[in-house]
């Protein structure tokens, strides 16, 4: 995390640090309180916690959870997307304030954002976060697909979505919250291989396309 990033709202979902568990990171600043009430609402949604590095005050507490029915890492990007939004929504029960830092769905506008549109008509406010889509080989058999771009409800869920339509195996994902920003990493394959440079061009335009449309559509629904 970045200098620029302190004081941000962070969720950091990870299932590569942990061969047992994904590691979900939760910091808001150096006031997040009521983290009984975040493991609770993680065990709502049918999860185990096996373990928790929680300090009073401190900038950063992390959870190593499971599913409850398997005992396993959490795999499915419904279910990863589902404890994201989980955590975030705790996270603006108990800190509103966090509010001004988020965009989209699951927060508030920011001041002016609407006011900007309507003085020029047809002029659209730039997204919050510029999105970038880099893919690269990650070892013989696989890609790593890096996605920085604005976040909001379900996005994990829509990459996956869009990659699988494109014939994809979805190996693990990382989605990472801060602020506005999202920075999700995922290794994926193509017919059991790393993606071809056609292929990674293919991934890197669709993926891109996909995320600037719906930043537009979102602009224009308001």
């Amino acid at each position: 995390m970045k200098d620029s990033d302190q004081g941000m709202p962070v969720v950091l979902i990870d299932n590569t640090a942990d061969p047992l568990a994904t590691v979900v990171t939760v910091s808001f600043g150096n006031v997040l309180g009521q983290l009984l009430d975040t493991c609770e609402a993680l065990r709502r949604l049918g999860l185990n916690i096996n373990r928790a590095d929680v300090t009073e005050g401190s900038p950063a507490n992390r959870f190593y959870i499971t599913d409850a029915s398997t005992s396993e890492k959490i795999v499915k990007s419904e279910m990863i997307e589902q404890i994201r939004m989980t955590i975030i929504n705790n996270m603006l029960t108990y800190h509103p304030e966090a509010a001004d830092f988020l965009v989209e769905g699951q927060h508030i506008d920011m001041p002016g954002d609407h006011e900007a549109d309507e003085k020029i008509l047809g002029a659209r406010v730039e997204p919050k976060v510029k999105t970038l889509v880099t893919v690269e080989q990650a070892g013989p058999s696989r890609s790593k697909v890096t996605i920085q771009t604005t976040d909001r409800p379900g996005l994990l869920v829509d990459i996956v979505r869009t990659m699988k339509d494109l014939s994809l195996n979805v190996i693990s994902a990382e989605i990472d919250t801060v602020g506005p920003k999202a920075f999700d990493i995922i290794y994926c394959t193509y017919q059991g291989a790393p993606l071809s440079p056609s292929m990674t061009e293919l991934v890197q335009n669709a993926v891109t396309y996909y995320l600037c449309r719906r930043e537009v559509e979102s602009a224009e629904s308001y």
